[in-house]
């Protein structure tokens, strides 16, 4: 089981970032600041199955410069267990980051993503129009990337889907009160579909009011294959399949 987004440097104890990392095939943590970037990178550098994605949250942009944006082209460039740009999108859910900010540096973060030909993870929430807007003006992406914890209606997945986007569902697929992501869930492409925690949030319903952690990610597996009707190993081979279809730079052999 390979989990496509993770906060490993927020878990809330080192036996948990173990456990996880002895239960999953892979694991993609995400750096998302500029402190969060280098943890990322530190500790993927240290596990064989842990890779990293580095880039700056719609919250996190304010008073960012060129010489940021610089940051990540280097830690990208030097450091083969970088696999992704992001995340990186928009985010107008909380009035933290003026929008033109969010925009500028969103796009930015499109731009090198498809310099250094690397998948981008897109943050969206409550800016569905704008998201899909700009992906629109920046398309094709080569290397693909990922609607990360899809919070979007039915026609904002069919448009990222045609721009050659995967969709991921994290825990929250699994809440009682969820059934609109359950119904764009329904009428997501197989072949486009991946599995995530966001660890330590968003924990699925099973370990609901418990920080999440990589490995409970079969809760949400289980969960999902029950709701589409297909058995819970072929779902997994999906799944999987897709992520190291989209993740090029994870080296295939390492699978446990």
């Amino acid at each position: 089981m390979i989990d496509t987004h993770a906060h490993l440097d927020m878990l809330r104890s080192e036996e948990d970032l173990k456990e996880s990392i002895e239960k999953l095939d892979y694991i993609i943590t995400i750096g998302c600041d500029k402190e969060e970037i280098y943890k990322a990178v530190d500790i993927a550098s240290r596990y064989d199955n842990v890779y990293a994605s580095v880039g700056y949250h719609p919250y996190d942009v304010n008073g960012l410069t060129d010489e940021d944006i610089n940051t990540l082209r280097e830690l990208a460039t030097k450091n083969s267990k970088v696999v992704a740009i992001g995340e990186t999108g928009l985010d107008y859910y909380r009035d933290i980051t003026p929008k033109d900010i969010q925009w500028k540096f969103f796009e930015k973060q499109l731009t090198l993503a498809k310099e250094l030909e690397l998948p981008v993870i897109i943050h969206s929430r409550s800016a569905n129009e704008d998201t899909v807007k700009i992906l629109r003006e920046y398309a094709p992406f080569p290397a693909s990337g990922i609607l990360h914890c899809f919070g979007g209606d039915i026609p904002m997945m069919e448009q990222c889907v045609e721009l050659g986007f995967y969709i991921s569902f994290a825990g929250n697929v699994t809440y009682p009160k969820a059934d609109n992501l359950r119904q764009v869930l329904k009428k997501t492409p197989l072949d486009r579909l991946l599995l995530e925690t966001d660890s330590p949030f968003l924990s699925p319903q099973k370990k609901r009011g418990k920080p999440n952690k990589p490995s409970n990610i079969y809760y949400t597996l289980e969960f999902v294959a029950e709701f589409l009707g297909i058995p819970a190993d072929e779902l997994e081979r999906i799944t999987d399949n897709n992520a190291l279809r989209l993740f090029k730079g994870i080296k295939k052999e390492a699978v446990v």
